[in-house]
């Protein structure tokens, strides 16, 4: 949906200060026409697959006379060349932690206006002071998770281990990977021994051989669908997101989740605003309503990923707060890394990943 012009409405308003002064602001869900008449405004979000809670959603479509518009991406890579494509439509973005990085050193992203983000003192405090954007000028945290291993018990007899585990040739074809540059480059860096941030091509060499040779047992490169086919017991072993993991579980409790001996990548998910977005304000006003604990609490409920609104806690059930998948121990944590931008050797993690995909197919 296109995004309505502005410079009609904003000669209107300056030519109607004075009432606007006896009147009250006008609302950030609101557009005056020049009939006097309100217009609804909508805020077009570009994000992660099922990741909001359609009641949440709705509710503030309508407590804000606004309407949503919301288009998913599959991973960061995808979202990043959408955003150089040149001007988009979108109000909101979703960015992992190292995109933030990229993306504001890129110029792509806009300052936040604190002042329109109150409920951003509800952060967990390790949240409001993140590596990726220290001082939150550009992103809010969303929700974190690690990438490791879910597997269905019922076909995989023995829990696993190690990254060596997605090898086995027991499960050819029954092995899934989320189509992510970084989490499979990563997985299979780790399970080397190597950072899986590293820059060294003779070490990311190892690790593009090593993923050729799991390629013919794997079924399918997938974000979108991953839930389903473990759902369905299509998949049996694959690297899944922590979130993907415990919504999968409560359609199959068959399916467990585990952080291989290796260590394994852990992120966090953003809310972002790309430079020159439109409804800059309703985007604004959108971040703050979802750290509204009650509103929090029922969003990650729903969607099933950590929650970092510390004011919320006290509202979800006791099956969330106590959940493992949820609430790693200190010891599965510090087998844990977190990503960082590539710089100059992007490059080179795109080949390896275009290269990997090209053989595939």
């Amino acid at each position: 949906m296109q995004l309505r012009k502005w410079l009609s409405i904003m000669l209107a308003v300056v030519g109607m200060a004075g009432m606007l002064t006896g009147c009250g602001a006008e609302s950030a869900s609101q557009s005056t026409s020049q009939g006097g008449k309100t217009k609804e405004k909508v805020l077009n979000i570009y994000g992660w697959t099922d990741y909001f809670a359609p009641s949440v959603l709705d509710d503030f479509e309508k407590k804000y006379g606004v309407k949503i518009v919301y288009d998913a991406y599959s991973n960061n890579q995808e979202l990043l060349v959408k955003m150089q494509a040149g001007p988009t439509k979108y109000d909101l973005i979703q960015p992992t932690d190292y995109m933030v990085s990229k993306m504001s050193k890129l110029g792509m992203l806009a300052e936040l206006d604190k002042a329109n983000i109150p409920n951003l003192s509800n952060l967990q405090s390790n949240f409001r002071a993140p590596f990726f954007d220290p001082e939150n000028q550009y992103s809010v945290v969303y929700t974190t998770g690690i990438t490791g291993i879910a597997y269905n018990k019922k076909f995989v007899k023995t829990k696993p281990e190690s990254w060596q585990d997605l090898w086995n040739p027991q499960y050819k074809e029954r092995v899934i990977l989320v189509i992510d540059e970084r989490d499979v480059l990563g997985m299979a860096l780790k399970k080397n021994g190597f950072s899986n941030s590293t820059k060294d091509e003779q070490q990311l060499s190892i690790a593009y051989a090593d993923l050729k040779t799991l390629m013919p047992g794997v079924m399918s490169l997938d974000s979108d669908m991953i839930r389903q086919k473990f759902i369905a017991n299509d998949a049996w072993i694959g690297t899944v997101w922590s979130g993907d993991a415990l919504y999968i579980q409560k359609s199959n409790p068959d399916v467990e989740f585990v952080i291989p001996k290796e260590g394994a990548a852990i992120w966090a998910d953003t809310m972002a605003i790309p430079k020159g977005a439109k409804n800059k304000q309703l985007a604004e006003q959108f971040i703050n309503y979802l750290l509204e604990p009650e509103v929090s609490a029922r969003n990650y409920e729903a969607i099933g990923y950590g929650d970092p609104n510390e004011k919320a806690m006290a509202l979800h059930s006791e099956a969330y707060r106590s959940n493992p998948i949820l609430n790693m121990s200190k010891e599965q944590l510090e087998r844990t890394e977190w990503f960082t931008d590539m710089d100059e050797a992007q490059p080179l993690y795109n080949r390896y990943w275009e290269m990997l995909k090209s053989w595939r197919d």
